[in-house]
């Protein structure tokens, strides 16, 4: 060995006998241990790597210096993120209290502008309608300008007083010249007794006022201006005779006769009387300001203001005495001049008189609400001379003084605005100066809102992040610890090593050590079972586990495994399979994917595994393929959780699933014990759990109830371990299982019934026997119906101008949240067959011509009676090859926002039109209208001409062969649209009651649609007139653009509804009649060779009996929806029959009644649907389904109908003392 080996070897045993000295090896955890010497075979390979290179033992130490100054560089990092942490934190929250603190004050600010504003008008309001009331006055009076007196004067004036919030207003009529001042003279002098009038009429008033306000009184308002009106009134007898002529003031400040050329503007009547009338006949216009705004008001024609008002001027002292108000010393105010003219229906008619009042600045500012918010400073200026300041917080205003006193630092939040500009203001000045306002903050506005807040979130943040800092160190210390031991252990190896093996065969051994470590961990792991099984799943669940074909001719052993402590859950869906026995395929897998995805996500975020889904049942398991203690209770949060998600979303997709889908439920079933869990190799090889464990829970899941978690004893035993007993709750009958006998299970309390634990809780199945005995009472049915107007309201000019949401807001208010969520599937329903419409005419040549489309509507809307309209051959459009080729994807349609919001309004107002009737409300109308959208899909999928050839879609005459099979149905989008819509109508205001009761009752609306059909023309009279209303003129444009279609759509809709009537033995034979003429004695493949009247009647005739199909799809559907529905309409009858309108009870006719309407009605209705050929297998689904609902019916009807009577026709007293549950209509 050379010189330089031997200095490394020497230095190498040099450092290991210090290491040694420093820490010598741990053998206290064997499993430590191990993992040591595996991590230190590693790192001693990297070591005899650089000693085979010929590198410096120093390298070590040259790492560790690297470690250390990158140690040092995090935490010089971390201690700078704190500090910027901290300082963005502060920075951030000092920027939203200063944006809060601004907008804020920019809010006051604008309030403080519009409510100036507004009061300016509210001002000129008031006076305006008083300068009217003194010039009709005048006419009636038949008095000359400008001799006028009213006596009504004081309690005119006092009424304006109140509303415009001043303090003086007086009456001062315009005098031309010298002659008419000789004569005003003589009339003042004749007529000054209105002084003693005045004086006499306010006593009276302030003792009337007195007595009747003095609640009032008490709480003095500095706001109101006519607080204290109960000061002294000079009495009758001492009141002093007025100057004689007209007067103005001398230097000298004493009365002297104004012989000016005129005009001359004497004050006269005024309020209150004036305790010195010799005040009264000063010539107003002696004064220069005064004259100046005098003029302001002749040559603008309008009201004028003065500048603010000077007391030291003497005139306006004594001219203002009269006033018990006094103003020096308080806020700043001006006078207002108000022309009153001769003619009032002319505005520029000359002006005769001028009434004055005074503008107190305070009321201006002051704002609307009775909160008081932080004072702000308004700062008024006049452009010219001078300013002065208020402080306004909220309602309360107070006057600073006449000067700018507004703090200076805030003066960048400075807020200005003018004056208004409605009311022109006269300046000593000069014409240039106008008012303008300035908002200013305070100290204690700012303080309101700039908190301290920003420096303890700033300091806490700072903290953590320290905290933090503090927690890595420590982690950094100890990692440290650990790796200096495992060198010390290598470096003692490989010095043990390199003296004894030349370096080949010491490199080899060590190479070998690490793969041999690793190929012997790696195969010992491979041959456990949980590890095969845990690499298969891989750590998914089977929404991302690969479905793969794995091959056993290798004849390795299966992966699978025993896991003793599992918790496996089954949930089902209740009452899917009467939901989807009414759905199309596509809303089936919508709702399934939903919930099963809602599901995934949480079993994701739980760390539940999800094992399969079979059809409507999810199935899951805790305690594998990871172990866990904690199975159960990781499996009942995951229970309760999926429950009340399932709540939630059924609820929100019923709006697109349509009606009862928020009547879905979920059963639950838990069980815990050892399971058996696999991978089950071959084609598409999946995970599998087998063993009796997971049988229970099936069966434990089959015995539960609707929105309910049931568990077993075993599982209940292990959550009262984990401290969950308080979400546990016995079950108080025994459940018998089917291979299992009887057990004893327990609920697990959902969300919900966590929430109201204490109280009873009871499940809510849907609608049975019992409830529906509550619900549809005689006591609790309303029959109070909502007629269009009622709803729309008035059409006044002010109704008009109110939008399409608010009304759509308030009438929705009206709603249930189901009635809501229906609203919501009809609209989405009515607005894709609006897209197909659009789609279809912006193919075609339509043109739009709304003055004829008006008149027709008129005369439309004056036919009450539409039994007349019934026609047999309704015309379709023909075939359009050219359109069809052109034709628009509706999907690419966006019907005008206006158009949609007109159609949800339309649709809300038609579900209030509805009543509170078992069976004929709302929801039925929907569950109709739900069965026509898919018949009307069955025809549009035409799977009869699919089916004939593979290539018939690409085929050029595929329209020809759909128009041709459906008699052009398919062709006409606005048929489709009409048939729903006349679906959603049609039983509109139904009174409960049959046509026949009502025309022997001889009810107003048997009267007015002479005893024929009358709820289904009544349905059509009241629909029709909702849609007339003109705020859906969009909506029903968008349906109809010309006469045609509106007359094709008129029919339509009143064949549709009518045809709804099957009682009338009239209307079926002539029904009966035209099926005959129109199919029998011809096949479906014949008619392609008929007239076009021909194709067109069997198009009506397949209409008429969709919609009756549809409006009994119930009993053409799974069994429980047609208990759902037959029990209902027991329910209804039952109301009639304790109303007094119902001859017979209907317990003594319903099995023998409904045997008869199956075999006489139901069965040849659905024989004819596929007789017609049109509807393809939903004809057949219908047909099959009303058979075997008749068969059950003829084995368990009976049963069924005592079950009805005994809870609507015995359960008299329960009936009346039963409150009702579902929503009626309500009167606007």
């Amino acid at each position: 060995m050379g010189k330089q080996e031997e200095t490394t070897s020497s230095e190498i045993r040099k450092d290991d006998s210090s290491s040694s000295l420093q820490q010598p090896p741990s053998t206290e955890d064997d499993e430590t241990d191990n993992s040591a010497g595996r991590s230190s075979r590693i790192i001693l390979a990297s070591f005899s790597n650089r000693l085979s290179r010929g590198k410096s033992p120093d390298l070590a130490d040259i790492e560790r210096t690297a470690i250390s100054c990158l140690r040092y560089s995090v935490a010089f990092l971390m201690i700078v993120a704190t500090v910027a942490a901290a300082m963005v934190t502060w920075w951030i929250l000092e920027r939203v209290e200063s944006q809060r603190f601004e907008s804020e004050f920019e809010v006051i600010a604008e309030d403080i502008k519009i409510f100036s504003h507004q009061r300016i008008l509210k001002l000129l309001s008031d006076y305006r309608s008083f300068a009217w009331t003194i010039s009709g006055l005048a006419i009636n009076s038949q008095s000359e300008w400008p001799f006028f007196t009213d006596s009504s004067f004081p309690m005119i004036a006092r009424s304006v007083l109140a509303k415009s919030k001043t303090h003086v207003v007086s009456f001062a009529p315009i005098v031309h010249n010298l002659t008419e001042s000789e004569e005003w003279s003589r009339y003042s002098q004749a007529n000054q007794n209105w002084i003693k009038d005045s004086v006499e009429m306010e006593q009276i008033l302030d003792v009337a006022m007195m007595s009747g306000s003095s609640r009032r009184l008490q709480g003095h308002n500095h706001n109101d201006p006519h607080q204290g009106h109960d000061a002294h009134q000079p009495s009758t007898d001492e009141i002093p005779e007025i100057f004689q002529d007209i007067f103005r003031l001398s230097t000298e400040g004493k009365k002297e006769a104004d012989d000016g050329p005129g005009p001359f503007l004497p004050s006269w009547q005024m309020i209150e009387a004036p305790k010195d009338p010799s005040i009264v006949n000063y010539n107003l216009l002696s004064d220069s300001h005064f004259a100046d705004v005098f003029r302001t008001v002749v040559q603008t024609n309008s009201p004028a203001m003065t500048d603010l008002l000077d007391f030291t001027l003497r005139d306006w002292n004594s001219l203002l005495d009269h006033s018990q108000h006094s103003h020096h010393g308080a806020s700043p105010f001006s006078m207002f001049l108000f022309p009153v003219y001769k003619d009032i229906s002319k505005d520029e008619e000359e002006i005769v008189a001028i009434l004055m009042s005074d503008v107190d600045w305070i009321t201006l500012f002051a704002l609307e609400s009775d909160e008081v918010t932080p004072p702000v400073h308004v700062v008024v200026d006049d452009g010219c001379e001078r300013k002065f300041t208020f402080e306004v917080s909220g309602p309360v205003v107070g006057f600073l003084g006449y000067d700018d006193v507004s703090e200076p630092k805030f003066g960048l939040y400075e807020r200005s605005f003018p004056f208004t500009t409605d009311l022109p203001s006269v300046h000593l000045a000069g014409e240039k100066c106008s008012y303008s306002i300035h908002v200013y903050p305070t100290k204690e506005f700012w303080e309101a809102y700039r908190t301290g807040d920003p420096r303890i979130a700033a300091s806490i943040v700072g903290g953590v992040f320290l905290l933090m800092c503090i927690i890595l160190f420590g982690y950094d210390v100890a990692i440290s610890m650990r790796q200096r031991r495992i060198a010390i252990d290598a470096t003692r190896s490989e010095q043990l090593l390199s003296g004894l093996y030349p370096k080949n065969i010491r490199d080899r051994l060590f190479e070998q050590g690490v793969e041999g470590d690793r190929g012997v961990a790696n195969q010992s792991l491979a041959k456990s079972p949980k590890y095969r099984l845990k690499k298969f799943l891989g750590g998914t669940t089977p929404a991302t586990q690969p479905k793969v074909t794995m091959d056993i001719s290798d004849h390795s052993k299966p992966i699978a495994d025993l896991f003793m402590d599992c918790t496996v859950l089954f949930a089902d869906i209740s009452g899917f399979t009467a939901w989807s026995s009414v759905r199309e395929p596509v809303q089936v897998f919508t709702l399934l994917e939903s919930v099963y995805h809602a599901f995934d996500v949480i079993a994701k975020r739980r760390k539940v595994f999800k094992v399969e889904t079979v059809g409507d049942c999810y199935v899951a398991v805790t305690g594998l393929p990871e172990p866990t203690k904690e199975h159960a209770t990781l499996m009942s949060f995951f229970a309760r959780e999926c429950v009340n998600k399932f709540k939630n979303l059924v609820g929100t997709l019923e709006t697109t699933l349509g009606p009862d889908t928020g009547d879905l439920g979920i059963r639950v079933g838990m069980h815990s014990g050892p399971v058996t869990a696999g991978v089950l190799r071959g084609d598409k090889s999946r995970f599998q759990l087998f063993g009796d464990t997971v049988n229970t829970a099936s069966r434990v899941e089959t015995t539960g109830k609707h929105n309910r978690i049931q568990v077993s004893g075993e599982t209940a035993d292990l959550l009262t371990k984990a401290g969950k007993e308080h979400l546990l709750e016995e079950r108080k009958t025994v459940v018998e299982a089917k291979g299992k006998g009887k057990l004893q299970t327990f609920w697990l309390l959902t969300v919900d019934e966590e929430r109201l634990r204490g109280q009873k809780i009871r499940s809510k199945p849907g609608l049975t026997i019992k409830s529906l005995s509550a619900k549809f009472s005689p006591k609790t049915t309303r029959n109070d119906s909502i007629s269009p107007r009622r709803i729309m309201g008035t059409l006044s000019p002010r109704t008009r101008k109110r939008s399409i949401e608010s009304h759509l807001l308030q009438v929705e208010q009206l709603l249930s949240p189901k009635s809501r969520r229906l609203c919501q599937w009809n609209v989405d329903i009515l607005v894709r067959q609006l897209q197909q419409v659009v789609a279809f005419r912006n193919t075609s040549k339509c043109k739009k011509n709304d003055n004829l489309l008006a008149k027709q509507e008129e005369e439309l809307s004056k036919h009450r009676s539409t039994l007349d309209e019934v026609v047999e051959i309704i015309p379709l459009p023909g075939f359009d090859a050219e359109a069809y080729n052109r034709n628009q994807d509706p999907n690419d349609v966006e019907l005008p926002r206006k158009v949609v919001d007109q159609v949800k309004l339309f649709v809300a107002s038609i579900a209030l039109m509805y009543r509170n009737n078992p069976f004929h409300n709302f929801e039925h109308a929907s569950h109709v209208a739900m069965s026509v959208s898919k018949l009307l899909s069955r025809i549009v999928a035409a799977d009869d001409v699919l089916d004939s050839s593979e290539h018939a879609a690409n085929s050029e005459g595929f329209g020809w062969s759909i128009h041709d099979h459906t008699y052009g149905i398919t062709s006409d989008p606005m048929t489709q649209f009409t048939v729903i819509l006349a679906a959603l109508v049609h039983d509109v205001d139904h009174l409960g009651v049959s046509n026949a009761q009502l025309v022997r009752e001889g009810h107003e609306l048997a009267d007015l649609f002479e005893n024929k059909s009358v709820a289904e023309q009544n349905s059509i009279a009241m629909a029709w007139d909702l849609l007339m209303d003109p705020r859906f003129v969009d909506f029903r444009h968008t349906i109809y653009t010309d006469e045609f279609e509106l007359s094709r759509f008129r029919q339509l809709t009143a064949n549709t509804v009518l045809a709804t009537d099957i009682m009338d033995k009239e209307l079926q034979t002539l029904r009966r009649k035209r099926w005959d003429v129109a199919f029998k004695g011809s096949s479906h493949e014949e008619h392609m060779g008929n007239t076009k009247d021909q194709v067109n009647r069997k198009a009506t005739i397949v209409i008429e009996h969709l919609i009756q199909a549809s409006d009994v799809a119930h009993t053409m559907q799974h069994w429980h929806v047609y208990c759902k529905w037959n029990e209902r309409l027991f329910a209804e009858m039952v109301v009639a029959y304790k109303a007094g309108r119902l001859d017979f009870n209907p317990a003594d006719k319903w099995y023998e009644g409904e045997m008869g309407f199956f075999d006489n009605y139901v069965i040849p209705l659905a024989k004819k649907l596929k007789e017609c050929g049109v509807f393809g297998v939903a004809s057949d689904e219908y047909l099959m389904y009303a058979q075997d609902n008749r068969r059950e019916f003829e084995e368990k009807g009976r049963e069924f109908v005592s079950e009805l009577e005994d809870r609507y026709i015995h359960c008299t007293e329960e009936l009346h003392n039963s409150e009702s549950h579902m929503p009626g209509p309500v009167p606007l």
